[in-house]
C-alpha cells in the first residue's frame, strides 16, 4: 500500500518508491529500441545512410531538447485537480506508442525503392514526434520524483528506485528481445543471405507490438498509482506573468545564475557526446567487431540489470559517506574507462580472437563493471539536480522542478546528438561500412577503424566532462543548511497565515 502522508515531511514508503520508479519501464522499452536498433535497422536493414540517419537522429534529439523545458515550464505551471504532473502521465503514452510503431514501419514503396530522401524524412518525422511525446512523459515525471521529498537521502533512495527499476526493465527487454524475437540465424528476403535476426526485417514486427504495449502499461501504470499523491504535492503558483515563449526562455536560462548548475551542464554536454557515440557504435561493434549471435548479445542486458542495481544501492550510502561529487567523478573516470577497454585491448592485440571461448566472459565481466559505473553516477547525478532545485528556492523562493530537469536534459540532449551525427558520419566516411553487410566479412582494416572510432576516439569528450564536475561545490554540509533555512521560512510563512 502506497502512504498517504504528508509527502516530503516522512519517509517514503517502499510502495511510493516502487509505484514512481515503475514509471521508467516505458523509458527503458522506448530508449533501448531507439539507442540500440535505429541505427543498425535503417542501415543494414532498410538501406539508409549513416550520415542521413545520424541527421535525423540529431533533428529529433535537438527537437527533444527544445520540448523539455517548454514541458517543464508547462508541468509547473499547470494547475487543476489532476495536479500538476499527472495530466502529462495520462496524456503521453498512447500517442509515444504509436509513433513508436511507425519508426519501424517505413512505407514499403520507399524501402523497395532505397529512396534515401523519402527514408530520411520518414525517419526524422516519426523520431521528432515520438521524443516529443516522450517528453511529454518523461519530464513531468521526474519533477514528480524532485518534489516527491525534500530529504536528500530518501530522495537519492527514490531515484534509486527509478534507477533500479528501469534497468531491471531495460536488462529483461533486451535478453528477451535478442534472446527470442531475434535469436538464430534467418534467411534474408532482400538477398537471400543467412543472416542474424537483428538484421532481418521480418524480426521487427513483434518486436515492436511488445514494446508499444509495454510502454502504454508501463506509463499508466505509474500515473494511476501515484495519483492519490497530489492532494500532498506543491501546488503551482498563481502566475504573475503570462505565459509566452520569451518568457519561458528567459526562465531557462535564470538557470544559470546558479554557479553549479552551469558547470553540471557542461558536465553533462561533454559526457553526452560521448554517449551518443557509444549507443550508436555498440550495436556494430557487438556485430561486426567481435561478431557476436544475438543469443550471446542478450546476456550483456541481464549481467548489467544487477549490477546497475547495486551501483545505485551502493550511491546513496558512498554519496552519504563521501558527498556527491567524488561519487559522480570516480564513477565517471571508472565509466569511461570500461567503455573502451576491451576494445583498445583488442586493438593490441591483448584479448583472444573472435569465438574463442575465452572471449565472451571477458566481455561480459567488462559489461558488468561498466554497467556498475552507470548506476552508480547516475543516482549521483540525479541527486544534484534536486540539491539545485532546494538552493533554488531559497535564492528566488520558487520551487521548479519541471524547468531544471528539463534544462538539463536540453543540454544534455543536445549534445548527445551531436555524438550521434558524428557517429553516423564516422561510420560513413571514415569506417566506411557497406549496407547489408555480412558479420565475418569484413576486412580487418574496416574493423580497426571502427575500433578506433569505438575506443580511444569516443573516450575524448568524457575526460573534459570529469574536469567539469570536480568543479561542483554544493556539499551535503551547506544543503542541510539550504534544507533548515527553507523550513524556517515556511514556518514563518505559516505563522504569518
Amino acid at each position: 500500500m502506497i502512504d498517504n502522508a504528508h509527502v516530503g515531511s516522512t519517509r517514503l514508503s517502499f510502495g511510493t518508491k516502487f509505484a514512481f520508479g515503475a514509471g521508467a519501464m516505458a523509458e527503458a522499452m522506448y530508449l533501448g529500441l531507439f539507442n540500440t536498433f535505429i541505427t543498425i535497422f535503417y542501415n543494414q536493414v532498410v538501406g539508409l545512410s549513416n550520415t542521413l540517419i545520424g541527421v535525423a537522429i540529431m533533428l529529433a534529439l535537438i527537437g527533444d531538447a527544445l520540448t523539455d523545458p517548454l514541458v517543464g515550464v508547462l508541468s509547473d505551471r499547470w494547475r487543476g485537480s489532476y495536479g500538476r504532473r499527472h495530466p502529462f502521465l495520462f496524456v503521453a503514452p498512447v500517442p509515444l506508442a504509436v509513433m513508436v510503431y511507425l519508426i519501424f514501419n517505413p512505407p514499403t514503396e520507399l524501402v523497395a525503392l532505397s529512396h534515401q530522401w523519402g527514408l530520411f524524412a520518414w525517419l526524422a518525422a516519426t523520431t521528432i514526434l515520438s521524443r516529443a511525446f516522450l517528453t511529454l512523459y518523461h519530464v513531468p515525471h521526474l519533477a514528480l520524483g524532485g518534489e516527491l521529498s525534500t530529504n536528500q537521502y530518501e530522495r537519492s533512495q527514490l531515484f534509486s528506485a527509478n534507477t533500479v527499476i528501469g534497468a531491471v526493465s531495460g536488462a529483461m527487454v533486451a535478453f528477451v528481445t535478442w534472446g527470442y524475437f531475434f535469436a538464430g540465424e534467418r534467411v534474408r528476403e532482400t538477398d537471400g543471405q543467412l543472416v542474424p535476426g537483428h538484421l532481418d526485417p521480418a524480426a521487427y514486427g513483434p518486436v515492436v507490438i511488445f514494446a508499444c504495449a509495454t510502454i502504454i502499461i508501463a506509463i499508466w501504470g505509474c500515473a494511476a498509482a501515484t495519483y492519490k499523491h497530489v492532494q500532498h504535492l506543491t501546488e503551482a503558483p498563481e502566475p504573475t506573468e503570462r505565459f509566452t515563449i520569451v518568457l519561458l526562455f528567459k526562465e531557462i536560462l535564470s538557470t544559470f545564475k546558479n554557479p553549479n548548475y552551469v558547470v553540471l551542464m557542461i558536465g553533462y554536454f561533454f559526457f553526452m557526446i560521448t554517449s551518443g557515440v557509444y549507443d550508436t557504435f555498440n550495436v556494430f561493434i557487438n556485430t561486426y567487431f567481435w561478431e557476436l549471435e544475438p543469443q550471446e548479445i542478450r546476456w550483456f542486458g541481464l549481467v548489467a540489470a544487477p549490477m546497475i542495481i547495486l551501483g545505485a544501492i551502493v550511491s546513496p550510502l558512498l554519496q552519504k559517506r563521501f558527498d556527491r561529487k567524488p561519487v559522480i567523478v570516480t564513477a565517471l573516470i571508472l565509466m569511461m574507462i570500461f567503455a573502451q577497454l576491451v576494445i583498445d585491448l583488442r586493438l593490441l592485440g591483448w584479448i583472444p580472437a573472435n569465438h574463442d571461448p575465452d572471449l565472451l566472459p571477458m566481455l561480459i565481466a567488462n559489461a558488468g563493471a561498466f554497467a556498475f559505473t552507470i548506476g552508480l553516477g547516475s543516482v549521483a547525478a540525479v541527486g544534484m539536480i534536486g540539491d539545485l532545485i532546494d538552493e533554488n528556492e531559497l535564492l528566488t523562493g520558487l520551487r521548479q522542478e519541471g524547468l531544471y530537469f528539463s534544462a538539463r536534459a536540453f543540454f544534455a540532449k543536445a549534445s548527445y546528438s551531436v555524438g550521434h551525427l558524428f557517429a553516423g558520419i564516422a561510420l560513413d566516411v571514415y569506417v566506411v561500412l557497406p549496407f547489408e553487410a555480412i558479420p565475418g566479412q569484413l576486412d580487418e582494416p574496416t574493423l580497426t577503424r571502427m575500433g578506433i572510432v569505438a575506443g580511444p576516439i569516443m573516450a575524448l569528450s568524457a575526460i573534459l566532462a570529469v574536469f567539469a564536475y570536480g568543479r561542483y561545490d554544493l556539499t551535503a554540509s551547506r544543503h542541510r543548511e539550504i534544507i533548515s533555512a527553507l523550513e524556517k521560512r515556511r514556518l514563518s510563512d505559516t505563522s504569518k497565515g
